[in-house]
């Protein structure tokens, strides 16, 4: 059973390599080849998902806001539930652009906040929000399937700083980040 997965994730990326290009010739006919519409629905962070980019001008600069939210029970009190959001910024910077792929700068900033538990039965539930902010740098390829339909992956380093509450000092890191193909972004461009 487990050496039917490769041949079946093979199958499915030579499919999907395959169709983009059978659509390809229907989708010339709507619009001339390297060009899209300015605003896209999709997301450039999953924790932040529910997003929009949206090009400036010439469509060399834009701008990217994302949004998130979770709800999930407690572990501990079980009528309860703890809550968390992100918000995601973003001003993507077209740094190089061919045909159908952009490799893009993009400064950002992705703040969250969590609901954690801050007391144990029999005392009353009472939560502590943790928060975590970071300010990027990414490379991101942005590469067009279709002229108004494209996919993202990023590289890039960022300065997180984390406050776990209950008056702990705050925690300051540089790390690394990256995108790969399980957290592919994507940008379905439909206004104009």
């Amino acid at each position: 059973m487990y050496r039917r997965i490769p041949v079946v994730a093979a199958a499915l990326l030579s499919l999907f390599l395959v169709l983009p290009l059978s659509a390809q010739a229907d989708d010339d006919t709507l619009m001339p080849a390297g060009e899209h519409h300015k605003v896209s629905v999709g997301f450039h962070n999953t924790t932040a998902p529910l997003g929009v980019r949206w090009w400036l001008g010439s469509e060399k600069v834009g701008v990217d806001l994302g949004l998130g939210f979770h709800s999930e029970p407690s572990f501990i009190y079980a009528d309860e539930k703890l809550t968390g959001w992100a918000i995601d910024v973003g001003v993507p910077i077209v740094m190089q652009s061919w045909n159908r792929v952009h490799v893009i700068f993009r400064p950002g900033l992705l703040y969250e906040s969590q609901q954690v538990e801050a007391t144990a039965p029999p005392t009353a539930f009472d939560t502590e929000n943790q928060k975590t902010m970071s300010i990027t740098g990414e490379i991101e390829g942005e590469a067009f399937i279709l002229h108004n339909f494209s996919v993202s992956a990023t590289t890039g380093i960022a300065f997180v700083s984390f406050d776990p509450g209950f008056g702990a000092d705050k925690e300051n890191s540089f790390t690394t980040i990256g995108n790969n193909f399980t957290t592919v972004g994507f940008h379905l461009y439909i206004f104009h």
